[in-house]
């Protein structure tokens, strides 16, 4: 029987060496010796290096403290502070943002991964939607809180982009983000 949280500890492994090495240092054999276990039980755990990497992803985005607003917050202010979470990871660990911008690249012609992504995406969604009807219970209608959990995601998506791209840009990347939050908050006022 594997010993319980091995798969965890590969996870965590596959993190850790994307954020150092970028996606070219992401081995087998690398991530085997650095989750101390051998390659055969790399593959025990997992069906391929891609399924190790897509996990690795999932648990770094989802993981990500702002994925969960904390009670008694207001829309706005959780918004705030996953947009500048999601600055500071990308800064933070810009070869981690850069090998998943290049993953999710060979997604447009690789549809195991895109469907892999697609989950991760809609289970983002899913905390985001959970996220508006806990901070701002009745304000939106089931209609405008999926739209507002996609736009969220999309603009997420869009703001790490550009802080991976455009890193002397942050001020107008947390001006924007901070647009996209007033927006958000004039759409609540007028209801």
């Amino acid at each position: 029987m594997p010993k319980p949280g091995k798969r965890d500890e590969i996870v965590t492994a596959a993190i850790r060496i994307l954020a150092r090495d970028g996606e070219g240092g992401l081995t087998a054999s690398v991530l085997a010796r650095e989750a101390g276990v051998s390659k055969a039980n790399l593959f025990h755990h997992f069906a391929s290096l891609d399924d190790i990497v897509l996990e690795a992803f999932e648990a770094y985005l989802l993981g990500m403290e702002g994925m969960t607003p904390p009670p008694g917050g207001s829309l706005q202010d959780w918004l705030s502070a996953l947009g500048a979470e999601t600055q500071d990871q990308v800064a933070g660990d810009e070869r981690l943002a850069g090998a998943y911008f290049a993953f999710a690249a060979r997604a447009q012609t690789d549809p195991r991964i895109r469907k892999r992504l697609t989950e991760i995406a809609e289970a983002a969604e899913e905390r985001f939607r959970l996220a508006i009807t806990q901070l701002a219970p009745g304000r939106f209608d089931e209609k405008e809180t999926a739209a507002l959990a996609a736009l969220i995601l999309m603009a997420g998506d869009g703001l790490a982009l550009h802080r991976q791209l455009f890193p002397e840009r942050a001020k107008h990347q947390a001006a924007g983000w901070q647009m996209l939050i007033e927006c958000i908050g004039n759409k609540e006022k007028r209801q």
